[in-house]
């Protein structure tokens, strides 16, 4: 690899961190929408009509699943939390892509990692 190639990868892993650190706030899960009965014995749902919509958003965290509804006026919010999430994985795959090429062109004394120290 030349030098102006790495010096390209280099500014585009710059770009690339730039973006990451200018994200916005994000989320993690997923937001969907699902048929459920309203619990009133008198409404049509309750004899085998409609169902009422509803939005949920599910998230699992430390292995936990936690679902929750999402009242209509909190879904616009959320749908772009979630799609800046999406957006920051993208970026990484990018960055990933550009580091492995940028640790391809090193010569390989040039590829260790530097011993950590022994904890005390």
């Amino acid at each position: 690899m030349t030098d102006l190639q790495r010096r390209r990868l280099e500014q585009q892993r710059d770009a690339l961190l730039a973006r990451l650190h200018a994200l916005p706030n994000l989320m993690r899960g997923s937001l969907y929408e699902r048929q459920r009965k309203c619990g009133r014995a008198s409404c049509a749902c309750a004899t085998g009509g409609p169902k009422h919509p509803g939005r949920q958003l599910t998230v699992t965290l430390r292995g936990a699943t936690h679902t929750r509804y999402v009242r209509h006026e909190e879904a616009a919010e959320l749908q772009a939390l979630l799609a800046t999430y999406a957006d920051l994985w993208a970026i990484v795959d990018e960055l990933t892509a550009v580091n492995l090429a940028l640790l391809h062109s090193m010569p390989p004394r040039e590829r260790r990692v530097p011993a950590r120290p022994a904890p005390r």
